[in-house]
């Protein structure tokens, strides 16, 4: 795991979750050192600063993500920043999550543990999803509630099967274009084309008995399924 961040007491605070979690973190305080790791060593996970050393601005490292054909590890900004709007901000840049400074070591080993969780599911991704009565088999684009299978556009399976595999956990809008709408990652999220995939979606389960349910959140969804 990456720390991107100049406050050495911040970044010795972080480096100790991640060594409790019984991992291994570098630090760099700087965008462009940052950069030089990300493209030599493989990296789970990136805790962010926005603040950073000598005036550079840490979503500067979102918009290079953007950029380049690699793909990007899941991102968790820290910071004093902690305004809505820069949490909004950073989010529609391409952030996972975002935690407030100063922060709770325990929040923050959470908030680690449910990225690195997220980040397994999608850098391995099963060939079929099981999930109570919901089953999607990614190899052949065919989804089925209790057995019987679900009719739906090819973009809509792509949406179901990201939030399957996910299990009821929170994605944000900025995951899902990338994932999902992979040709235009360069581009900011485009909530138009992301609302009406999620609507088309929700035409294909709702007349399902008891079926799946799509939560939307201030910037992202989960999908639900009773027990």
């Amino acid at each position: 795991m990456l720390v991107v961040e100049d406050e050495r007491s911040d970044a010795e605070l972080v480096l100790r979750q991640i060594q409790r979690l019984g991992g291994s973190g570098l630090h760099t305080d700087t965008v462009q050192g940052a950069r030089e790791l990300l493209t030599k060593r493989s990296i789970d996970l990136v805790v962010l600063d926005r603040m950073l050393a000598g005036s550079e601005h840490g979503l500067d490292l979102l918009t290079w993500f953007g950029e380049i054909e690699m793909s990007a590890p899941p991102v968790l900004i820290a910071s004093r920043l902690a305004t809505s709007d820069d949490h909004i901000l950073g989010l529609e840049l391409g952030a996972d999550d975002y935690i407030d400074k100063p922060f709770d070591p325990r929040e923050l080993t959470a908030r680690v543990k449910a990225l690195l969780r997220r980040a397994e599911a999608q850098r391995s991704p099963l060939s079929v999803i099981v999930w109570g009565p919901l089953e999607v088999r990614s190899i052949n684009q065919v989804a089925l509630w209790h057995g019987e299978r679900i009719s739906m556009r090819p973009q809509s399976f792509a949406v179901l099967n990201m939030l399957a595999g996910l299990k009821g956990e929170y994605l944000s809008r900025a995951s899902l274009w990338r994932e999902v709408w992979k040709k235009n990652k360069a581009l900011p999220p485009q909530d138009t084309v992301i609302n009406t995939e999620i609507s088309r979606l929700r035409s294909s389960l709702k007349d399902l008995p008891n079926g799946p349910r799509i939560i939307a959140e201030e910037l992202g969804f989960r999908l639900v399924i009773k027990e």
